[in-house]
């Protein structure tokens, strides 16, 4: 007679199997299966479009539309489909490890163990936030680390923190503590995207031998600069960004000697310009664009390697404040004002120049270049090395002193990072700086080192405890 007990059925709460689902190693391995398709989809995309548009509309967003014709271009496919974007895969997959980890690892401390290990553990992420704040790398630390040992520096400072942390994991997790630890730090690293793309800003710094410049511009942006040269000392500027005027609506303003009308033609996010000639329909009736035309042409590719960016135009109609005449038709261009080219408009009894310029962002120092110098390798045009001799002047903190900015030794400074981009190959007496603004670069570099710290010392108590068993 079998006396054996019929197997109990699995539960069926709705709310359980959710739980487990989310968790289930099933999906985890679906989701990166589905970022690795989402990374093949943008790489693909970059062929028409920039790569900063590619991040918004892959990467940083919930869904993403991806076109049929990136992966088969000879085919004439229309539409898009959507895709989980970056972000809502990226949520997904936290909230997968989360909840992986809160069902397979258990806290074993108790008692004195377990306010040992918290204490420990509060510790450590102190000391992860004195890092990530830079509070151990003071501007003053620039003058006693090599630029060379810069990094390395930062990398013992996360590496310090992950220690501790590690410490505290040990006590409270026990044998698990590096799976606990290298998560965190994979977490970490998602959090450091986040942060990045809504915190961190990138522009270029263009400085000529003997100049001094105290903004920066940024290519993915255009802005409309209405200068008074007027004045026995500086100049009057005002900017207008191109968000209030890209959309056709009229732009009035009390700071404006005009009212910008946009309405006669389309902004032109990315143009061509060539000679007005023949029976070309053209809007403009005054200024350079009684000479040339702008042509719609195609976003610039990410995947190019010419290092083109995009350069804006748009037909603007300047109308008198009062009676609202027209003043002129004027086309302004990016490519005018990177030729040092104004539209001159005559409003009020002065003439006001023009500009449709890279936005600008103005930083409270000043960076004036003694000299760029570049060097080739022997009886080739290939760049070796080049280097940027610059003076750095802060009024606001007192701060003036020389640096030399070259390649992959960066001058840090007030939360912005000058990196040696590029220059001027006509006549190699100007530099291009890339300034990045991102107060979280170091997670990145702290996250690396707590998922390095908690391979390590997981190995080291799986190898501890296998000695241990051969010993006994």
């Amino acid at each position: 007679m079998d006396n054996e007990r019929p197997a109990r059925n699995p539960t069926r709460n709705p709310i359980v199997l959710a739980w487990k689902a989310m968790g289930s190693l099933k999906l985890t391995v679906t989701l990166l299966g589905m970022s690795i398709f989402l990374v093949f989809a943008g790489t693909l995309a970059q062929v028409d479009k920039g790569i900063w548009t590619v991040m918004e509309q892959y990467f940083r967003c919930w869904i993403a539309h991806i076109e049929p014709r990136i992966f088969a271009r000879s085919w004439d496919i229309q539409g898009s489909f959507p895709f989980p974007g970056g972000w809502l895969i990226g949520t997904a997959l936290l909230v997968n490890l989360i909840v992986s980890h809160t069902s397979r690892i258990r806290l074993e401390a108790r008692g004195a163990r377990l306010g040992l290990g918290t204490g420990v553990l509060a510790v450590g992420v102190a000391l992860t936030w004195l890092v990530i704040a830079h509070v151990f790398d003071a501007d003053s630390s620039e003058h006693k680390i090599a630029p060379s040992l810069r990094i390395t520096y930062q990398l013992l400072q996360g590496g310090g923190s992950a220690v501790v942390l590690f410490m505290g994991c040990k006590m409270l997790f026990g044998r698990k503590a590096g799976i606990v630890l290298l998560h965190s730090g994979i977490v970490l690293m998602m959090f450091s995207e986040l942060v990045t793309a809504k915190t961190a800003h990138e522009a270029s710094m263009s400085v000529y031998e003997g100049q001094s410049i105290n903004y920066v511009e940024d290519s993915r942006g255009a802005e409309l600069a209405v200068i008074d040269p007027s004045g026995p000392a500086s100049d009057d500027v005002v900017a207008v960004p191109e968000e209030l005027f890209r959309e056709g609506q009229l732009v009035s303003s009390p700071e404006l000697p005009f009212d910008i009308d946009p309405s006669g033609a389309p902004f032109i996010k990315n143009s061509n310009l060539r000679e007005a000639e023949g029976k070309v329909r053209n809007p403009a009736t005054a200024g350079s664009g009684l000479h040339w035309v702008a042509e719609k042409a195609s976003e610039s590719a990410g995947a190019s390697t010419s290092g083109a960016v995009d350069e804006s135009a748009a037909y603007l109609t300047f109308r008198d404040k009062k009676s609202g005449a027209s003043l002129g038709t004027f086309l302004v261009a990016v490519r005018f004002s990177l030729n040092r080219v104004p539209q001159q408009v005559a409003a009020g009894g002065k003439v006001y120049d023009v500009y449709l310029r890279f936005k600008r962002t103005y930083k409270p120092y000043a960076i004036y270049l003694y000299k760029f110098k570049f060097e080739r390798y022997p009886g080739t045009n290939t760049p070796k090395d080049y280097s940027s001799f610059v003076r750095l002047t802060d009024h606001e903190r007192g701060t003036s002193r020389d640096v030399r900015i070259w390649m992959n030794n960066p001058l840090r400074y007030r939360g912005d990072t000058l990196y040696q981009a590029s220059f001027d190959a006509q006549t190699e007496a100007g530099t291009v700086l890339q300034v990045v603004t991102n107060s979280g670069w170091m997670v990145p570099y702290l996250g690396c080192m707590i998922v390095a710290v908690g391979l390590l010392g997981q190995f080291m108590l799986h190898l501890v405890g296998f000695l241990q068993k051969r010993a006994g």
